[in-house]
């Protein structure tokens, strides 16, 4: 039976990451707030995820090596940022372009370690962006994650999609639902139901498809 995983990973172990776990129907086996590297490594040896989203870039723009601003290396693009970020722009979903002046500099070289751990432990390591993920299966608008109008709308929407939810005991926060829809965008990349948004020769990211 395949097992899918998704990730919201923070910057740091101070703060807990969001991850959660399917089955090959979507049920929900785990829904929860982690923070070190160690308990996320864990949970994926004990579920064995086929597939694992990670919300965060897993990669950096051609020609580039690092993030590091005292490092000579650069992007071979004429813009900012992956071509994966500059397409999702243009389809009107928002984003924050991978440059070497990013805010999230320390949560990419993070997660960038988990793939390559989780990789080595067997399962196979794709990309999401949980907001753009959610475009592509609720429209727009959508309510910012942070109000309780907006954790209500993910609540419900995600029910309907992942058996298990509605009785998940305790109240998510909004971290915990991106790494649920990282691991629903997993669910429907095994399934076939996602493309890759980007280039092969850097990152792509997996977004399920239009209806």
């Amino acid at each position: 039976m395949a097992i899918f995983m998704g990730v919201d990973p923070t910057s740091s172990e101070k703060k807990a990451s969001g991850c959660a776990v399917l089955d090959s129907h979507a049920n929900l086996l785990s829904l929860r707030a982690i923070r070190t590297d160690a308990e996320i490594l864990d949970l994926v040896e004990r579920h064995k995820p086929d597939i694992i989203g990670i919300d965060s870039p897993l990669g950096f723009p051609k020609g580039m090596c690092c993030l590091e601003t005292s490092c000579p290396c650069e992007s071979v693009h004429e813009f900012k940022g992956r071509r994966c970020e500059r397409l999702l722009s243009a389809q009107g979903i928002s984003l924050y372009y991978t440059t070497k002046r990013t805010f999230i500099k320390a949560m990419i070289y993070r997660s960038i370690n988990l793939k390559e751990k989780m990789e080595s432990m067997g399962s196979r390591v794709i990309e999401v962006y949980p907001y753009g993920s959610k475009v592509r299966l609720f429209g727009k608008p959508i309510p910012k994650k942070t109000t309780r109008e907006g954790l209500e709308f993910l609540h419900t929407r995600l029910s309907e999609l992942v058996p298990g939810l509605s009785e998940y005991e305790g109240k998510p926060n909004h971290d915990m639902y991106d790494g649920l829809v990282a691991a629903y965008t997993a669910y429907l990349y095994g399934l076939g139901q996602c493309e890759l948004i980007g280039t092969e020769d850097e990152v792509q990211i997996a977004l399920p498809k239009s209806s």
